[in-house]
């Protein structure tokens, strides 16, 4: 029975990946009325491949989007939906008012949000744990009064046992992210896509970079991703001049249309994976990255962090090693490099893995049967 859904953030940009690209999409494709409310320019709002946007002013601090909450209250309310959808721990006041309106509401966790609380660095380090308690505990508080949560691993489903729980994995659309299949590879010899960060290596790709320099000079390095912090960047910009690495690091920070950045992966040799040790990253969440360089075709040099190694068991895509050691991620790169057939074969192994069972489609049919099963209950 079709159903109208309107999916809430008040964080994440109308389009993105997870929200739109795979969420919205696979509802209206199933024949859901679907409406996306979010922060983004005005010339966004209108309907695309099917789904109805609506933009709102992008909150620029903390405190901005404490004061946003009450426009994404207005402009859920005003797509009259049946289903309210909510991708931020901060929109759970939300729900519960749209849950005493008599709607159904769903809570999407992306994050283990009390783990990312310990490494915010704009959060005192004295401050870190008596806010990683709090938001632990809000969260379960508010999502025990919604009709169910949507996870991306099935370890988030304790913390929310009392409510109807399904793992939504973040696998990437087959149709976006083809093979190679034989064609040149012209781009950088090396990509990394997402945000960077001290934890997720942004700093350890440059000492990754020097060291490939005195090996292979001619290699290159493209970034697709914003900084997680003004310093990051500063210091990181500095650090490619200082190590002279101008002209072999591209960082491209601007949003990259996710039924683009397939051809961007695909263009490039290797995938890089260089998560730090960190309370976030020793969690069960998994680099979305990983599976959209795998369904490209590309082998993988990751950090060998736990959650990576249960991947990495399921077929040889790469080289895993020590999250810390520059030295042994740029000795993996080289390798790869060094020896294409190897590096080919590993990567058509990854792609057969993800076809088989790390996509988009599978993990589809989990959202659509969650939905199709809360509707049913609550008739």
């Amino acid at each position: 029975m079709a159903t109208s859904v309107c999916l809430l953030t008040n964080v994440h940009h109308p389009l993105d990946q997870r929200i739109f690209y795979k969420q919205a999409l696979s509802l209206v494709r199933a024949g859901h009325r679907v409406v996306v409310v979010g922060p983004g320019p005005a010339a966004l709002a209108g309907c695309r491949e099917g789904v109805e946007i609506r933009t709102m002013p992008q909150p620029r601090s903390l405190w901005g989007r404490l004061r946003n909450l009450g426009r994404v209250l207005r402009a859920g309310w005003g797509a009259r939906a049946q289903v309210y959808h909510l991708h931020d721990p901060e929109l759970l006041p939300v729900g519960l008012l749209l849950r005493l309106m008599g709607k159904q509401v769903f809570y999407d966790v992306h994050e283990h949000f009390p783990q990312v609380a310990l490494v915010r660095g704009w959060v005192p380090r004295r401050l870190r744990r008596p806010l990683a308690a709090l938001v632990n505990r809000a969260e379960r508080f508010g999502a025990r009064w919604l009709n169910g949560v949507v996870g991306v691993v099935e370890e988030q489903g304790p913390r929310f046992r009392h409510r109807p729980f399904v793992a939504v994995k973040n696998f990437p659309r087959l149709e976006w992210f083809p093979p190679a299949n034989g064609q040149a590879r012209t781009g950088a010899e090396l990509i990394h896509v997402g945000s960077l960060s001290e934890d997720r290596g942004a700093f350890l790709l440059l000492e990754i970079m020097r060291l490939l320099g005195q090996t292979h000079p001619q290699v290159r390095l493209l970034t697709l991703g914003p900084f997680h912090t003004a310093r990051t960047e500063r210091v990181f910009r500095e650090r490619i001049r200082a190590y002279g690495l101008e002209g072999r690091v591209e960082c491209q920070t601007t949003e990259v249309p996710y039924q683009d950045l397939g051809p961007l992966i695909r263009a490039s040799r290797i995938g890089l994976v260089p998560g730090q040790i960190s309370p976030k990253n020793l969690t069960p969440f998994v680099p979305t990255k990983l599976f959209e360089y795998l369904a490209c075709g590309l082998p993988v040099v990751a950090s060998a962090l736990p959650s990576i190694r249960g991947f990495y068991a399921a077929a040889d895509w790469g080289i895993l090693v020590a999250p810390p050691d520059p030295a042994a991620h740029a000795r993996a790169i080289a390798h790869l490099l060094d020896h294409p057939a190897e590096a080919r074969a590993k990567g058509a192994r990854g792609r057969m893995a993800v076809e088989a069972r790390f996509n988009w489609a599978q993990e589809e049919q989990k959202l659509l049967a969650f939905y199709a099963h809360l509707e049913e209950v609550s008739r």
